[in-house]
């Protein structure tokens, strides 16, 4: 019935907001408590406290190339999550693929202070006005399988590289099934930790503003899979979004809308007794 009620809850938060949405309908990120936080060690465990509601499947998602949904094909989830305690986004994914290879990736992009407008890819700009704006009052990030990347890299932020370094950008992931490379099937999945800046500067974080999370605060995101079967160079099977928005890699006006929701009833919120370790374990049972 917790459950119940707290989906309702949402719910009646969703229509309060729907009208600011830039793309789509508003999806919601879950509040870790302080000291509930993912250890992203590739393990979902920590993710076992999150509600159904908050994931994003592949029977809701988008194919922007119009394939029909064929869950053998491609299967997925994502989940995003925060901390006031920690001040860090937390995302979430699993995937199989029936011929997984190093050049398919998600594609997150973030708008933290929700101001929309484009971000990167400029046209007819300067040198300068590029290596100032690209990338800094919206980030995209490439989140590659979870023991590969083509470009010798697992995570990266494009256009400010220090934002995809730790500690601002941290991951971890593992292989359930399959093995890179080999365009056979496989199983992965990670989680991801995000260090928000509503502005990323060149000249690294202490220049740089980071963004503050609020409850009921809302943000743009957008986070896409190129499913590139059977040529590794095209998106010709598929490109699965969360929200669909057509050019989110260069502008935030087309991001959908997530929600910063209030802590879920019946979390514990300060240690009463024993380690915050036994209290994950018990979640994770």
């Amino acid at each position: 019935m917790k459950r119940a009620i707290t989906a309702f809850a949402l719910a009646t938060m969703l229509f309060a907001v729907s009208a600011s949405a830039h793309q789509g309908d508003v999806r919601f990120m879950f509040q870790f408590p302080a000291g509930l936080e993912p250890t992203l060690d590739g393990d979902f465990g920590d993710w076992s406290i999150v509600p159904e509601v908050y994931y994003a499947r592949a029977e809701n998602m988008f194919n922007q190339y119009g394939a029909p949904l064929d869950l053998s094909d491609f299967n997925a989830f994502t989940v995003w999550g925060y901390s006031l305690a920690t001040n860090k986004a937390y995302f979430a994914y699993w995937v199989a693929d029936d011929m997984v290879h190093n050049t398919e990736k998600w594609s997150t992009t973030t708008d933290w202070d929700h101001t929309g407008g484009q971000f990167r890819s400029f046209s007819g700009e300067s040198d300068e006005f590029v290596a100032r704006w690209a990338g800094a009052q919206g980030q995209r990030y490439d989140i590659y399988g979870p023991t590969f990347a083509s470009g010798g890299y697992y995570v990266r932020a494009h256009d400010k590289a220090w934002a995809g370094e730790p500690p601002y950008l941290e991951w971890g992931g593992k292989y359930l099934k399959g093995e890179a490379g080999t365009f056979e099937p496989a199983e992965l999945q990670g989680e991801v930790a995000f260090v928000p800046f509503d502005d990323a500067h060149p000249d690294g974080p202490e220049a740089s503003t980071e963004h503050q999370f609020a409850v009921n605060q809302i943000v743009g995101i957008e986070t896409n899979w190129g499913d590139k079967d059977p040529d590794p160079g095209a998106y010709d099977d598929a490109y699965w979004s969360i929200f669909g928005g057509i050019g989110a890699s260069a502008n935030a006006d087309v991001f959908g809308d997530y929600l910063l929701a209030p802590l879920e009833p019946g979390l514990p919120t300060a240690v009463q007794a024993g380690t915050w370790g036994q209290v994950k374990a018990s979640f994770a049972e």
